[in-house]
């Protein structure tokens, strides 16, 4: 992966500035979580309703970002979403700052970041090939999902560190807001102006209307294409089901075995050095990234999903076991991107991405349904089994459907 970066001089510019980011996104999602508790003062339903408005815009503007990064300058929607949310980040701050901050004032917040975030990826995810040689971009991909990992894990420590030296939370926020910066910069120098020659004359006039009909246009299109189907279809299934085990299952899991808060924590570090370890790995000996390649990916995790349960018996075989589920789960992680980008053409990429981000983070909301419905009937440690057991039909299903010729 090094040696990719050294070659692939402007990949790595782009990673330093998107590392940053995400670090200052762990910052936000920190800053964000103890405003919540303490303006809402812990009420879970209020809480609930601010982080339910957060999700509105990826069902809004998930096939918009899409279809603008298919026609406009993905350099453009980059630099603009960047600076935008540094806006909505330094507002953030001064409001943190003036101790005018209220339960309203926090949903318009989340949803915004949401919003810019979700104009922001697709052009991402689209710009990547055009960046590097097509035999680099499976490392391209898993350098990019390492990025995010280790903002991931720095950006909420970060915050708690910086939290406690200058014991202002608001001041906390101005580290996120220049790295939003330093990522416009970045993208500014690496992605040419020029990026979108081939985009359609009179895009930029182009109505609402005709962007999100020729997103469903697209989003119609993909069922006749079994692979791209199965790939963005089944994985965002089995989103899904992961989502329920990882923010509510598995610590409740670890609540209910007695361990204390800390451990919880641990645990959830321990996947997050795992993905970062199974994304260097795969980024290097991977060579299939393939629609039933996905699959078994997805089979794997929800193997070791469903044997996790048992490694609740002590704290190290519990790190253990999520530090191979973080593994595991980070090569789904580079081989979904690099399939989809290999089964979409650079008219349609964004739209893919897009599509798939907006069936994921629907997935990923309804989640915490279907934990609650796992938890009413059946014990907790069974539910994380059951939800493994169907990630695992999932994956095999979708191996047989993609692998399946036609009469």
């Amino acid at each position: 992966m090094l040696a990719m970066l050294r070659q692939e001089r402007r990949l790595s510019v782009l990673l330093t500035g998107n590392l940053l980011s995400q670090i200052g996104d762990g910052v936000h999602e920190f800053v964000f979580i103890i405003t919540v508790l303490h303006v809402t003062q812990a009420n879970v339903a209020l809480s609930g309703a601010i982080y339910f408005f957060r999700f509105i815009p990826y069902l809004v503007l998930g096939p918009l970002g899409g279809t603008l990064s298919d026609r406009l300058s993905r350099r453009a929607l980059m630099i603009g979403a960047d600076l935008a949310r540094m806006a909505i980040t330094s507002a953030f701050c001064l409001l943190l700052s003036n101790g005018h901050i209220g339960v309203t004032a926090l949903a318009l917040i989340g949803m915004s970041m949401t919003a810019f975030r979700t104009l922001f990826q697709p052009a991402f995810q689209g710009a990547m090939p055009s960046l590097v040689r097509a035999e680099h971009l499976p490392i391209a991909n898993g350098a990019a999902q390492m990025a995010a990992e280790m903002g991931g894990l720095i950006g909420p420590a970060l915050g708690g560190t910086l939290l406690y030296a200058v014991t202002d939370v608001g001041y906390v926020l101005a580290i996120d807001a220049v790295t939003y910066l330093v990522s416009a910069l970045c993208v500014w120098r690496t992605i040419p102006a020029s990026d979108r020659s081939d985009a359609p004359e009179g895009t930029a006039r182009c109505p609402l209307r005709s962007l999100y009909g020729e997103f469903a246009g697209n989003f119609k299109a993909v069922p006749g294409r079994r692979e791209l189907s199965v790939s963005i279809g089944y994985s965002a299934l089995c989103i899904l089901f992961v989502g329920a085990a990882l923010r509510v299952l598995i610590p409740t899991m670890l609540i209910g075995e007695g361990y204390a808060d800390s451990v919880i924590g641990y645990a959830m570090s321990f996947i997050a050095l795992g993905a970062l370890s199974g994304a260097l790995l795969c980024s290097s000996v991977s060579r299939d990234f393939s629609t039933p390649s996905l699959m078994t990916y997805w089979r794997c995790y929800g193997f070791m999903l469903a044997l996790l349960p048992l490694c609740a018996v002590s704290a190290p075989a519990t790190f253990a076991g999520c530090f191979l589920l973080g593994a595991i789960g980070a090569f789904v992680d580079v081989v979904l991107p690099t399939n989809i980008q290999h089964l979409s053409t650079d008219a349609n990429v964004g739209k893919n991405f897009s599509l798939f981000s907006t069936l994921a983070n629907t997935s990923e909301a309804m989640s915490g349904a279907l934990a609650g419905a796992l938890s009413a009937i059946a014990p907790v440690a069974v539910g994380i089994s059951i939800i493994g057991v169907a990630v695992v039909s999932v994956g095999y299903i979708g191996t047989m459907r993609a692998t399946r010729r036609h009469a």
